[in-house]
């Protein structure tokens, strides 16, 4: 008995094991890889010198090349950072802020 025992524990691990890897994630090759690093590093950049323009342009770009991969997901995430400062909202907030630092 304890060995069926095991042999269904065994099962039941690795049939959850190659259900979890058969996700919708995609995973990118070698290459595919650091490009994508690479567009959503860049991205971020232009997202931290307020390039708006810039950052949403390597975002879309991992979005429609690589959407269901771990960059793409990141780049959908922060594609709503880049709209949110585009918005009148955010515009009205970098105002106030910059009116509220000290001027050197």
């Amino acid at each position: 008995m304890g060995r069926g025992m095991l042999k269904i524990f065994a099962s039941v691990i690795v049939l959850t094991f190659v259900l979890g890897c058969a996700g919708s994630a995609q995973y990118l090759s070698g290459k595919e890889h650091l490009e994508a690093k690479d567009w959503l590093h860049a991205g971020d950049l232009s997202y931290q010198v307020k390039d708006w323009d810039n950052a949403q342009y390597y975002y879309d770009l991992l979005v429609k090349k690589y959407p269901d991969s771990y960059y793409g997901k990141k780049a959908k995430e922060n594609l709503v950072y880049v709209n949110h400062q585009r918005s009148l909202i955010g515009k009205a907030v970098r105002k106030g802020t910059e009116a509220l630092e000290p001027v050197f």
